[in-house]
């Protein structure tokens, strides 16, 4: 198992995108039913809820205009960070 944690670009929002990488197929990837595009995953915001897809360059995208194909690329995370995210939210009772 191979876990990813990036960080969430919503302004505001401390929250991570956080997904497993072990089962992606390079072999047999699949077009994505609303993007349109080869998305491995649809993982969405720790905390915000906001989606984002997981393309084959092994980066985390934010489609800004999808007319124009602008996208912003999320900063990736030590899944460590995530962890302390996580408690820190516990530990208020969120």
């Amino acid at each position: 198992m191979a876990i990813e944690a990036h960080e969430c670009n919503v302004p505001g929002c401390k929250g991570f995108v956080v997904f497993e990488n072990a089962d992606f197929d390079f072999k047999d990837m699949q077009v994505d039913e609303i993007a349109g595009f080869y998305a491995f995953d649809r993982p969405s915001c720790s905390e915000c809820g906001k989606e984002f897809y997981v393309v084959p360059h092994y980066i985390v995208i934010d489609i800004l205009d999808k007319a124009s194909g602008d996208y912003e690329e999320l900063n990736s995370a030590c899944i460590t960070a995530f962890d302390r995210r996580r408690r820190e939210l516990k530990s208020i009772g969120i």
